[in-house]
């Protein structure tokens, strides 16, 4: 398992603990939204990285760059 898919499943397990925290706990509007605005990007990193397919690089670290 690559580190990045390592934290991207870390990085949606906390968004979607988040969001469920938001979602029955919270009664003030103002912590409703900035509990989303903090727990909207690890969602999204998470989701992303589940479904984009993985590089087809043969050197982990290196830039896709025309030079390598």
């Amino acid at each position: 398992m690559t580190p990045e898919r390592k934290s991207g499943i870390v990085a949606l397990i906390v968004g979607v603990l988040g969001f469920l925290y938001l979602i029955l706990y919270s009664g003030d509007p103002l912590v409703a939204y900035l509990g989303t605005a903090l727990f909207t990007p690890f969602l999204l990193y998470g989701i992303g990285v589940m479904f984009i397919p993985k590089s087809r690089r043969k050197k982990e670290g290196l830039l896709p760059f025309r030079g390598w």
